[in-house]
């Protein structure tokens, strides 16, 4: 898939707006796939919603409703009869796609199309070239929205370029990909991957593995037991209520973590990374640019510490103290340490933290932040 923009430079004209009158047209239709397609099935729609649920049986089940919207009765009736839907049932994967002949279908309405003759904006898809254009004189308003029933233990891959696809009890091995669209996982387990351009990402109550990745979006990860990885490149990543294992990357977005139990890796271009009410983090792994990091929560189970900030300060907050070595190094700001019962000195430039046996290994390190730590 490939989405993108041409703009040529000429001189703008001013047109007055005309009322559109649309009619619609409406298809529906269903498909069946043989038990064995529960080891695969790849969807491609181009515009429109689609909605992945938990099915009954061991066969998928594809339900797609088609909506065009043109100037004449006539011209939706017939648009609406020329879209095509191909599946491919043959081995143990299967594969439908919905496909818009370019010869019927050059130009294409969508809000977020280019209007004027100056500039146009295309995708390409299924090997044709269509324009997108938000001008409803100028093309029709199409979209196709599927319901996907998938069978428990399923691997399904859905690639929705224009539209939201939302999945709620999946089961199996789940992928959806989009361009701008919400993509969203709900109620799910084993392994689900959510892939967009720059809109945002969401799950919640998963138990399995997550992986989030989005361009400019957001990702946000709630209620999972789970192993998580999320990357951004300039949005944020929330994490909340949850357990398993965290890797969250994000160019110049926040990371933000809340009640969250188990090993932490974050790193941020010049986002913050913030965390409260952790608990059970035998490993924390913090890189930022410039940004600060703050954690707050019982790190009494921590063995491996590695905090390094560019220009952001070090604020660690616990309730219970953990037996480690630390090494803190900061450029030109203080460093702070309540600990009772532990001991601090000054090697080589750099101040020893010692708490407990002093078993685990840590260092914090900063180019021009203070440095805060706080134990019981």
């Amino acid at each position: 898939m490939n989405l993108f923009l041409r703009v040529t430079a000429a001189f703008a004209l001013v047109a007055a707006s005309l009322p559109v009158q649309a009619t619609s047209a409406t298809v529906t239709r269903a498909w069946q796939f043989k038990p064995e397609a529960s080891a695969g099935l790849t969807v491609r729609n181009l515009i429109g919603d689609v909605r992945v649920e938990r099915g009954d049986g061991d066969r998928f089940h594809v339900t797609a409703r088609a909506v065009v919207e043109a100037g004449t009765q006539a011209e939706s009736d017939r648009l609406a009869g020329l879209i095509e839907f191909r599946t491919a049932d043959i081995g143990a994967g299967s594969r439908f796609d919905v496909a818009f002949p370019r010869e019927h279908f050059r130009r294409i309405y969508h809000s977020g199309g280019y209007s004027g003759w100056w500039g146009a904006a295309y995708v390409n898809y299924l090997g044709e070239r269509i324009r997108l254009t938000r001008d409803r004189r100028d093309a029709p308003a199409v979209r196709v929205d599927l319901v996907i029933r998938a069978p428990a233990g399923a691997r399904l891959s859905v690639n929705n370029i224009l539209g939201e696809s939302v999945a709620g009890g999946f089961s199996g091995t789940l992928r959806l990909d989009g361009t701008s669209g919400l993509l969203r996982s709900a109620g799910g387990e084993g392994e689900v991957v959510l892939d967009s351009g720059s809109g945002t990402v969401e799950v919640a109550d998963h138990r399995g593995r997550v992986v989030a990745d989005t361009g400019s979006g957001a990702v946000r990860i709630s209620g999972c037991e789970c192993e998580i990885v999320a990357d951004t490149g300039s949005g944020a990543v929330e994490v909340r209520n949850g357990s398993g294992r965290l890797r969250a990357d994000t160019g110049s977005g926040r990371v933000s973590i809340e009640s969250w139990q188990g090993a932490i890796e974050a790193d941020t271009g010049s986002g913050s990374v913030r965390a409260r009410d952790v608990r059970g983090v035998t490993e924390l792994d913090v890189d930022t640019g410039s940004g600060g990091v703050e954690v707050e929560g019982d790190l009494s189970a921590l063995q491996r510490l590695r905090i390094d900030t560019g220009s952001g300060s070090v604020r660690l907050r616990s309730s219970g103290t953990p037996s480690m070595e630390i090494r803190v190094d900061t450029g030109s700001g203080s460093v702070e340490v309540d600990a009772p019962g532990g001991s601090m000195r000054r090697s080589d430039g750099t101040w020893i933290v010692r708490l407990g046996d002093g078993s685990g290994r840590g260092l914090i390190d900063t180019g021009s932040g203070s440095v805060t730590l706080t134990f019981p």
